[in-house]
């Protein structure tokens, strides 16, 4: 079998690459031909459906989060762009899109900020929203890599990618939000988080200062498999400026126990406290 000097296998790339895009063809498919006769249907919507989890790490989105028990930092870029939607007869509403997302993870030494690693994330979604429930179906790949920031000479690189299928289902009522998801990944490099569950709670206030500032606290509890059984919990509290579509500014004290959730340090335990501004888009 042929490998690159890297130890990747170039035809198994491939065979992932085309199982990822005939699963999208897939269930647009199916989504298409089951919103046949929506009553509406509009392209390039500008707003999420299934809006962003704000304790989630792993949410595509612009943010920058600083340590303050330590010297590193982290810096997301990423959104979701949205293909179309199409409303039913029945108040129900699909949407279908893309989203991505680069996590950086930084460490601040002096004047400079070498960058230690990245994680690249690239997926396919399909968002339906009735009355006060919202959901979400993904298929999504991921890889990790060390950057050149990086200066531990024990700890060397190795190949981490991953796809995954993710079912997210919400509840939302005045001021609270619940969710959980179910992922479950068909092909890991190295064998581990086979399977993920995701539950998680947000509560925002009314407004507070002016028409669009409320304060909110949101956690997220992540449960899988890595090495043995692993809890990760992220909480948050803070001030958002959200336009009623969700898309705004929040700037929130943000607390994390558990393992990194970075693919290159994954049996690395991270437990930090820091400030983090996102913007919402």
């Amino acid at each position: 079998m042929s490998r690159s000097r890297h130890g990747h296998d170039p035809k198994g790339k491939r065979v992932a690459c085309l199982k990822l895009g005939c699963t999208a063809v897939s269930v647009l498919l199916v989504v298409i031909a089951n919103t046949a006769n929506a009553a509406d249907w509009r392209f390039a919507p500008r707003s999420r459906l299934f809006q962003p989890l704000l304790a989630d790490p792993t949410e595509t989105q612009f943010s920058i989060l600083k340590y303050t028990n330590n010297s590193r930092l982290e810096g997301t870029i990423g959104g979701s762009w949205e293909a179309f939607d199409a409303k039913r007869a029945n108040g129900s509403t699909v949407r279908i899109g893309i989203h991505a997302g680069v996590f950086t993870l930084l460490r601040k030494t002096g004047p400079t900020f070498p960058l230690e690693m990245t994680d690249f994330l690239f997926g396919l979604h399909t968002d339906v929203q009735q009355g006060h429930f919202s959901g979400r179906f993904e298929f999504a790949h991921v890889s990790a890599h060390l950057a050149d920031g990086f200066s531990d000479p024990v700890r060397r690189p190795f190949t981490y990618s991953r796809e995954y299928f993710t079912f997210y289902g919400a509840y939302s009522w005045h001021w609270l939000r619940v969710y959980s998801s179910l992922r479950l990944s068909n092909h890991a490099i190295p064998n581990i988080k086979r399977w993920r569950l995701q539950i998680g709670s947000e509560a925002v206030t009314r407004s507070l200062l002016g028409e669009k500032a409320r304060m909110y606290a949101a956690y997220d509890l992540r449960i899988f498999n890595a090495l043995g059984t692993v809890t990760n919990l992220t909480a948050h509290l803070g001030i958002l400026f959200h336009s009623p579509s969700g898309s705004g500014l929040r700037a929130a004290i943000v607390g994390h126990s558990g393992r990194s959730e970075h693919g290159q340090f994954f049996d690395v335990r991270d437990q930090y406290i820091g400030l983090g501004l996102f913007l919402d888009l």
